[in-house]
């Protein structure tokens, strides 16, 4: 989990903490991208599934609703919303949202997704295309994509 001193501009408010396979990616785009722009990830616990779906989706809702950054564009992950055309299209999309002065915070849900009131009260949706994939996965890609967005809005080629 990568923690900035700063205010973030960006943050990934997630729920579980990634684990192996995923674990090494993430940590090494959080790693970059912290590097580029002040940046965070809280985690919140998982919500055991036993008494359902919903409710373990509430709780975590309430977990994290308490660590987002204060005042700012939540963008609720969602496989049903729309991804972006391009990765380039993606940057320039962040580089709007910067530029309004409010920190901009990605929800990513758990095993049962985000709470439907939790996305509600979100500013926007962001799906990562139309295939299925675990949300540790989710996490790894929409972190990898934040670092090539700053990449880009800073001018640096993308190291590959």
């Amino acid at each position: 989990m990568t923690r900035s001193v700063r205010s973030p501009r960006v943050q990934i408010a997630a729920v579980g903490r990634l684990r192996a396979p995923f674990d090494v990616a993430g940590s090494e785009f959080e790693e970059r991208l912290a590097r580029m722009l002040p940046f965070r990830v809280d985690e919140v616990a998982a919500e055991s599934l036993q008494r359902g779906e919903a409710r373990a989706r509430r709780s975590e809702a309430e977990r994290l609703s308490a660590v987002l950054a204060r005042n700012a564009w939540r963008v609720a992950l969602s496989p049903a919303a729309r991804a972006p055309v391009s990765s380039e299209a993606f940057a320039a999309w962040l580089e709007k949202r910067l530029a309004s002065g409010r920190p901009v915070v990605f929800l990513v849900g758990g095993a049962a997704g985000l709470d439907e009131d939790l996305i509600a009260d979100c500013e926007e949706r962001l799906g990562l295309g139309p295939l299925t994939m675990p949300h540790q996965l989710a996490r790894v890609v929409l972190t990898e994509q934040l670092y090539r967005a700053a990449c880009t809005l800073q001018g640096h080629p993308y190291p590959h």
